[in-house]
């Protein structure tokens, strides 16, 4: 029986059908299957990293590393976990503290202050803040401190100024340091003596004894000696030396100060150095033979142009430098006198005092302040005129046994070992004597220094005397052919290794009894 066509396509259709369904659904079963290994790999290995994490995942750092420039692909990167061989160093943080670090409190102008001298400065500082704390009591409030500070080749000088809201009190302190070592100098290490005794005499006439400011004490008093400590507090401006007293120094008040400013120009003639490093004053010649004889030729009582400017050309030609002990009433009183003792001290001789005005103080009670007067004015007159203070003295008459000289005077006295009595009948002008009268005298004064002078001996002359020059010639001409050379008082001793005390005499250096003699010890 035949089939017919249309039923036999129908079933061949369904059977390509489902031969499809079938490798269809194999398929389907295959990639299912794909789908779950490859999630279960990702599973099991801990290094892999999903790009969009889901909440409770742990991600990784991404970054590029500095040899590669990031791409769109990023860079895996595993945090280094040590080993258990490897050190694990710890830097563990800071503590807090309840008590704070102090800070170092910094004063106005202290960090221009050389750091050589900065930490005593510093430490002077906080002094004078506590000292103003204590005298201010309750009332004072906040400090405020300033440190001027003025540096020089030689010095390195210091003014400490404090104030406190609450307080009369102004504090200041004044501090000079050497610059090179940074040693801190008292008073007497930059300024002669002499100079103290010239503000002591000062502020003797500042302080009247009504002043309730500023009470006398023994310091001030003009027959007490006063302590050279006293004036440590000071300070070298460009052109003024401030003084700072009180405090236990000057005054009896327990926390009052006041200041003295002097002009630098009148106490740079009193220093040692000056604020560049150099010598004030005539100094010691270099070359002179210690073991050939030495004697000092002194002039008394001048300038008197007419006889110094002969006697200036006789000593240059013996190669002489001498000391003139001058009167200071002469310098004022006349142009001459000023230009004669310009020159003396131009030519490199030595200028000493003879007291302001020639007054003889031979009685303990003498007038103090006159005495005062004579010393310091004489000291300060001779400053102005040739830029250096006198540091040698010579009283008239040679009067050296006062008690109160050998106490207070801030200078060594001089004294001679050979008179030449020139002023007995010396020739002022000889054009109003004869020839003879004038070779007769000059031959007097020769003979008396030949026939006893020795080495290291002073001899007296006087510098108002033509007479007195023409016998210097001839007797530097005699001496010279022995060999003896011709020196300042302060060379003389200086070779001679002896140094000249303040308020002692001396004559020679010879003769031990000669050298430094004390009267105050004297009965």
């Amino acid at each position: 029986m035949n089939t017919p066509k249309f039923g036999r396509i129908n079933r061949t259709r369904i059977i390509m059908f489902i031969m499809i369904g079938i490798v269809v659904i194999l398929t389907a079963l295959v990639i299912i299957l794909f789908v779950l290994s490859e999630r279960k790999n990702r599973k099991a290995d801990p290094q892999a990293v999903e790009n969009t994490p889901t909440p409770g995942q742990t991600v990784s750092l991404v970054t590029a590393t500095p040899e590669v420039k990031a791409t769109d692909t990023p860079v895996i990167v595993k945090v280094n976990t040590p080993t258990p061989t490897q050190e694990v160093k710890i830097t563990p943080s800071p503590l807090p503290t309840a008590t704070p670090v102090p800070v170092e409190k910094e004063y106005a102008g202290l960090n221009l202050v050389p750091a050589l001298v900065r930490n005593k400065v510093k430490l002077m500082a906080d002094m004078a803040v506590a000292d103003v704390n204590i005298w201010g009591g309750s009332n004072a409030k906040d400090p405020a401190v300033t440190i001027d500070t003025y540096v020089y080749p030689a010095f390195v000088s210091i003014l400490i100024k404090c104030d406190a809201e609450g307080s009369a009190t102004e504090h200041r302190i004044g501090c000079t340091f050497d610059a090179a070592t940074g040693k801190q100098l008292a008073a007497s290490e930059v300024f002669r003596e002499s100079y103290l005794a010239v503000i002591k005499e000062r502020l003797q006439k500042l302080a009247p004894e009504e002043d309730s400011a500023f009470l006398k004490t023994d310091f001030v008093k003009y027959d007490t000696a006063y302590k050279a400590s006293d004036y440590d507090s000071f300070c070298i401006h460009d052109n003024k030396v401030t003084f700072v007293f009180g405090n236990g120094t000057l005054t009896e008040l327990i926390h009052n100060e006041f200041v003295y400013d002097a002009p630098y120009s009148e106490a740079k003639a009193f220093m040692y150095k000056d604020t560049d490093g150099k010598p004030v004053g005539v100094q010691v010649r270099e070359g002179l033979d210690p073991n050939k004889p030495m004697v000092a030729f002194t002039y008394d009582d001048g300038p008197y142009e007419v006889v110094e400017s002969k006697l200036l050309k006789i000593l240059d030609k013996y190669n002489a430098k001498c000391t003139f002990f001058t009167i200071g009433e002469r310098i004022d009183g006349a142009k001459s006198s000023l230009r004669s003792i310009q020159n003396i001290a131009k030519a490199g001789h030595e200028v000493g005092s003879h007291t302001y005005s020639h007054t003889s103080f031979r009685k303990e009670d003498c007038d103090k302040e006159l005495f005062w007067t004579e010393i310091n004015k004489n000291n300060l007159t001779i400053a102005k005129a040739v830029g250096y203070a006198p540091t040698l003295i010579r009283m008239p008459g040679g009067n050296d046994k006062l008690v109160y000289m050998a106490k207070h005077l801030p200078m060594p006295m001089i004294n001679w070992f050979i008179d030449t009595m020139d002023w007995n009948k010396g020739i002022i002008y000889p054009e109003k004597s004869t020839q003879e009268t004038i070779d007769a005298k000059v031959d007097e004064i020769t003979k008396t220094v030949l026939d006893s002078v020795a080495d290291g001996q002073i001899i007296l002359m006087h510098s108002l005397y033509y007479t007195s020059a023409e016998a210097t010639d001839k007797i530097m001409e005699e001496l010279s052919a022995k060999g003896y050379q011709f020196v300042t008082v302060s060379e003389l001793f200086y070779y001679k290794g002896i140094t000249l005390e303040n308020g002692k005499v001396s004559y020679a250096t010879n003769l031990k009894g000669n050298i430094n003699r004390d009267y105050s010890k004297i009965k």
